[in-house]
């Protein structure tokens, strides 16, 4: 069996992939501060959801229905024991909740289905 040698050739190369993990490494460190900082102008908190994919849907739900569009077209429901509450999926997993009391659609959480479902009466 052979083993690897280190040589002056080779050193050079492995320093410049180092150097590029560091400045890789910076940029997604620096990529993650800007993801981070758009939380700050949601009106909900958005940062528990899993998936980029996500939490720009939910972003889209409510600049949506903030904007006028009726909560029906992203198959909205309301609860049955809450008929003020609206509930709107987000995936198979999450669901974000509006409160109709003044009319107009205001959002109040997003939540897991789990979560959701724990929230039914009779159901603790």
């Amino acid at each position: 069996m052979t083993s690897y040698n280190y040589t002056a050739e080779t050193e050079p190369r492995r320093q410049r992939m180092a150097r590029n993990k560091g400045k890789r490494a910076k940029a997604g460190n620096e990529e993650k501060a800007r993801w981070k900082a758009t939380f700050a102008d949601d009106p909900i908190d958005l940062q528990h959801l899993p998936q980029k994919s996500l939490v720009l849907r939910a972003r889209a739900i409510l600049e949506a229905v903030s904007n006028g569009a009726p909560w029906h077209q992203f198959n909205g429901k309301r609860l049955r024991h809450d008929r003020d509450v609206v509930s709107v999926p987000l995936g198979r997993r999450y669901r974000i909740l509006f409160r109709t009391d003044d009319g107009s659609p205001q959002p109040v959480s997003v939540m897991s289905h789990e979560s959701y479902n724990g929230t039914k009466p009779g159901n603790r």
